[in-house]
């Protein structure tokens, strides 16, 4: 599998991404809420549902290209420091890839509704990583294998200059996706990252920050940052 594009269903998404967006607006914190913002907020998603598309552009790689806190994948090498916590003997293989909800088009929206739609594209971010989860968990090669929770530049040790690692053995543009000279992605709501099949269940990421480099900077868009909050 080498620069397979996927296009995931966000209908299997819809309730994560739900649950995802309410926890971003503070709807589960136990504060209280006027239930017409929380019904207008929700309702915001009718606006854009129709221009969100759910894309992903992954490559499969043997485990011996993992050594420590190192991959080296078709001649480039990767570092994240979350990797050492999960031992080599446990790998058995890795899947690289790139996602994108694409850009909406929301010129004539209200400042107020352009945040609603910000915060229901990153949800449906976080979402379609987990259907991508899902559908390499249902693989016949990884039956009774884990998906590792996924990570990616900007958090967990992996600094954000090796995004352009991920675009030099991904063609981004398969998806629409092209590495800016500012070194970001667009369209903005993207994500570059990397999955791993494991012999036994590992959770290396979900309850452990020490080794995030993001300073606090982007936690409320962190799945691991959102679930310790």
């Amino acid at each position: 599998m080498k620069n397979q594009l996927l296009h995931l269903d966000k209908d299997q998404g819809r309730e994560l991404a739900e649950t995802i967006f309410r926890d971003m607006c503070g709807y589960n914190s136990g504060k209280p809420v006027p239930r017409k913002i929380i019904e207008r907020s929700l309702r915001s998603l009718n606006d854009v549902y129709h221009q969100l598309e759910i894309k992903a552009l992954i490559s499969e790689y043997e485990k011996t290209c993992a050594d420590g806190i190192t991959m080296l994948l078709d001649g480039e090498l990767f570092t994240c420091k979350a990797l050492a916590q999960i031992p080599a003997e446990e790998i058995e293989r890795i899947y690289i890839y790139l996602l994108t909800v694409g850009e909406l088009n929301l010129s004539e929206a209200s400042v107020l509704n352009q945040v609603y739609y910000d915060l229901w594209q990153t949800a449906y971010m976080d979402a379609g990583q987990e259907i991508l989860r899902q559908y390499l968990q249902g693989l016949s090669c990884n039956a009774d294998k884990y998906i590792v929770d996924d990570f990616g530049p900007g958090f967990f040790g992996m600094d954000i200059s090796q995004l352009k690692h991920f675009f030099a053995i991904l063609d981004g543009e398969k998806i629409g996706l092209k590495l800016l000279d500012s070194g970001f992605m667009s369209p903005a709501k993207s994500y570059a990252g990397f999955l791993l099949v494991t012999n036994s269940k590992q959770n290396f990421i979900g309850n452990d920050c020490e080794n995030c480099i993001s300073s606090g900077k982007i936690c409320m868009y962190c799945k691991a940052g959102r679930q310790r909050a």
